[in-house]
């Protein structure tokens, strides 16, 4: 007798049906739903010129941070004996073998009997090692009196892996140092500018009416100003006896007075639209407060809009701060930052027999094109209208 077999049913998960019989969803596992910024950095993690630029931008600010850690020299400290060397090259492969630390060689500068033109010699007999994690020129991180540096060179044996300027100050510290003036004062001015460009573009668009229309009158009257002579106009007035601090602080003022214009007619724009949508109404009906509204309804959805005019503006403001500071009307000495390292490379003289000089010119170009593709990518992941 022939076994007939059977077949087991297939259990599926049930169904819920609506009223018109139509099936509305199935039990299964439950799922949970992906934030607003866990998608946001999805999209934004196939992008790879925001990675590249967020890599680029991550890697300035720890350097930024540690600045003083990672120079070897004192940034202020002069050297008669190493005025305007050429770039030490890094070795790891010495007679030894490979080495974890780099070191370079000795520099002596020799005339040409014919040209009588300078010209740098490596002593390749002689290897300057600097020690790792050594105690060097004394610094303070966040308050703390600090001496240890990543490397220390020797007294006897210099390590200028960029060379030195006209007064024999190491250019690489110069650099770390100066790059930290300069993202510091843009950090100041693109805070300032955004607080008060989202405050009173919220404001603005909201209220509407003749506060609105005043509001707006005085927007254009600082867009239509010639941005840069009246720059120079404003910085003119600083006093020429004054404390540099002080020449920081007021420039961070006549830059934030002057950038939160354009942003303010941007966050108008946007909050007229947000005004006009059901669940603004909704809450205007239920008799919520205007501080409310705009805190809790408005602010949180221009808020991505706001990120992304920050991360566009830091570039902006670095290239006017070096500009300022290259023409000698922006920060003043002591203080270093890259576009007053670049006032020492306005003499076409020096520019062709010292190029090392220009070394800020790379560090300017590396901020400014990380900030813009890490801002770029940003605002595509942000863009909701973007397939």
């Amino acid at each position: 007798m022939s076994m007939i077999p059977t077949v087991e049913p297939h259990l599926e998960a049930p169904a819920i049906v609506d009223e018109d019989g139509l099936l509305a969803a199935s039990l299964g596992p439950a799922t949970r739903s992906a934030s607003y910024s866990s998608l946001i950095w999805r999209r934004f993690r196939r992008n790879r010129v925001g990675m590249i630029g967020l890599i680029l931008v991550s890697a300035l600010l720890l350097v930024t941070i540690f600045s003083s850690f990672l120079s070897p020299y004192d940034p202020t400290a002069r050297n008669r004996e190493s005025i305007y060397l050429p770039p030490q090259a890094m070795h790891f492969f010495g007679t030894d073998g490979f080495q974890i630390v780099p070191f370079t060689h000795p520099i002596t500068i020799d005339m040409d009997p014919d040209t009588f033109a300078l010209k740098p010699i490596e002593d390749t007999t002689k290897a300057c090692t600097p020690e790792f994690l050594g105690k060097g020129w004394k610094y303070t991180f966040l308050g703390i009196p600090m001496e240890r540096h990543l490397l220390t060179p020797a007294a006897d044996c210099p390590f200028h892996l960029v060379g030195t300027d006209r007064d024999g100050r190491d250019m690489l510290s110069r650099l770390l140092t100066g790059g930290k003036l300069t993202l510091l004062m843009a950090g100041f001015v693109v805070a300032v500018s955004v607080m008060i460009g989202t405050i009173v573009g919220i404001v603005s668009g909201y209220l509407g009416g003749s506060t609105d229309h005043w509001i707006q009158r005085c927007v254009e009257f600082i867009l239509a100003l010639p941005e840069l002579p009246f720059y120079f106009a404003l910085v003119a007035i600083i006093p020429r006896n004054a404390d540099p601090f002080q020449v920081f602080l007021m420039l961070v003022g006549i830059l934030a007075c002057l950038k939160w214009a354009q942003l303010a007619r941007e966050i108008r724009g946007k909050t007229m639209s947000i005004a006009q949508l059901d669940y603004i109404t909704a809450a205007e009906a239920i008799g919520a407060r205007t501080p409310r509204i705009v805190t809790k309804h408005i602010l949180p959805n221009v808020m991505s809009h706001v990120v992304v005019a920050t991360t566009l503006m830091i570039p902006s403001v670095v290239l006017l701060e070096s500009f300022l500071s290259f023409l000698g009307i922006g920060v003043r000495p002591p203080l270093v930052s890259w576009g007053l390292l670049l006032n020492a490379a306005s003499d076409l003289q020096n520019l062709g027999s010292y190029p090392w000089v220009l070394a800020p010119v790379g560090a300017i170009l590396v901020t400014v094109m990380g900030f813009n593709m890490f801002g770029d990518g940003l605002r595509d992941a942000i863009d909701p209208y973007q397939n």
